[in-house]
């Protein structure tokens, strides 16, 4: 599996957020200067990331003079997949031929599977894992 940037930016501002919302107990919303600041990024790509979070519902904003974005849902209750499919679209199995032979229709059905299961894989991911909320060892890698 190869990871966008953008939604790979988009993961990690989700874990930033988490992490910060952990620290303090009435924490105020971070601004996109210091999600973009973290991200290594320009503030302009960082609030164009942050804009699609938003949409989804992943994390919300507050305007005004102290506004900025921070996470309103248990991070343990966000996942991966969550982030990545507001980002990048659905993942499917995309075989881009069509020529209606048996071959083709087998890659489909492999492709298919193989990005239920990556799906699936993802869904189980939260960003409570991600963003070491759950110990060291936290994330089920396999190797």
């Amino acid at each position: 599996m190869k990871l966008s940037k953008t939604s790979a930016h988009a993961a990690v501002a989700v874990a930033f957020l988490a992490s910060r919302s952990s620290e303090a107990a009435n924490s105020q919303p971070i601004q996109a200067r210091q999600i973009a600041e973290h991200l290594k990024i320009p503030t302009d790509s960082a609030l164009k990331i942050l804009q699609c979070l938003v949409r989804h519902r992943i994390i919300q904003s507050q305007l005004g003079r102290s506004g900025g974005y921070f996470l309103n849902r248990d991070p343990q209750e966000v996942t991966l997949l969550q982030i990545i499919e507001a980002v990048d679209g659905p993942i499917v199995g995309d075989v881009p031929l069509h020529d209606g032979t048996r071959t083709v229709r087998m890659l489909g059905k492999i492709c298919n599977r193989i990005a239920d299961q990556l799906r699936e894989d993802l869904g189980q991911q939260t960003v409570a894992e991600l963003a070491g909320m759950n110990g060291p060892a936290s994330l089920a890698v396999a190797g």
